[in-house]
């Protein structure tokens, strides 16, 4: 698959999210039950989601990653740990968008840190995914790949 990388000025959006240090390996295998957590107190808490995903990375080293793993929010609402308020990052940021089985999504990774390198461009090490819309058509899916970038 083809990928159109860019840079983009990106805003910080509102997310609820549950927060862990995780191995990278375990992220598809963990992150249903952390986000999950997210969608069972937004119910019991009121707190009104957009319902779209959105997982944020942060200082990976030696195999692991602090996470944020998350779906968009409305506005700002009190912490009912572990669901806590958080927002991704805001700057310039390298992206792509990946089309399909979310098992293909490494090649978006890729994309984005081989235009990087292409363009002399320093990631400051924060990375974010986000969803789109559930849909049965694989074909269907859809999910924004950011690096946020230095200077």
């Amino acid at each position: 698959m083809s990928y159109d990388v860019s840079q983009q000025q990106v805003w910080a959006r509102s997310i609820a999210c549950v927060r862990a240090r995780i191995p990278v390996a375990d992220i598809p295998r963990r992150f249903f039950d952390l986000l999950g957590q997210v969608y069972s107190m937004s119910k019991q808490y009121s707190i009104t989601l957009d319902g779209q995903n959105i997982f944020i990375y942060r200082n990976n080293t030696n195999g692991e990653v602090d996470a944020e793993f998350g779906v968009g929010v409305a506005m700002r609402f009190p912490d009912v740990p572990p669901v806590v308020y958080s927002e991704t990052p805001s700057g310039d940021a390298a992206t792509a968008t990946h089309w399909g089985d979310y098992a293909g999504l490494s090649s978006a990774h890729n994309a984005v840190i081989a235009w990087c390198r292409h363009n002399n461009r320093t990631r400051s090490g924060t990375y974010w995914e986000v969803y789109g819309h559930w849909t049965e058509d694989i074909t269907q899916r859809r999910t924004d790949v950011f690096y946020l970038l230095d200077g």
